[in-house]
């Protein structure tokens, strides 16, 4: 039951953190921002796990980032570039998935892992 609380209470702190940036950013960038935000923080949170041995909080990684990212709505964009310019979507679909791997992957760094 404590599990599903601290994802439960990390997903109303990571939608919220998501509607802010909807408000505060551009149209055109929001979502680039929460994902690859995201991946940074995911990757930084996968290396302090794997430099301490220890797990990483299911509050931060599943309820705050699970609600805080989406790829559901990446989907969807793509699927609407795909239906007006195929050149554009598969430059946005590359574009975004590399993005925040190497996000992902600058996070893991920092976060401490460094074989």
């Amino acid at each position: 039951m404590k599990n599903f609380l601290l994802v439960g209470i990390g997903g109303m702190i990571g939608a919220l953190l998501r509607y802010s940036v909807m408000v505060t950013a551009p149209d055109m960038i929001v979502l680039w921002l929460e994902n690859g935000i995201g991946s940074l923080v995911l990757g930084w949170l996968t290396g302090r796990a794997v430099a301490t041995g220890k797990t990483a909080s299911i509050l931060w990684t599943t309820g705050v980032l699970g609600s805080f990212t989406t790829f559901s709505t990446f989907s969807a964009e793509w699927l609407g570039l795909m239906q007006e310019n195929i050149a554009l979507a598969v430059v946005y679909g590359l574009g975004m998935t590399l993005a925040c791997f190497f996000a992902a992957a600058l996070g893991f760094k920092i976060g401490g892992f460094s074989k």
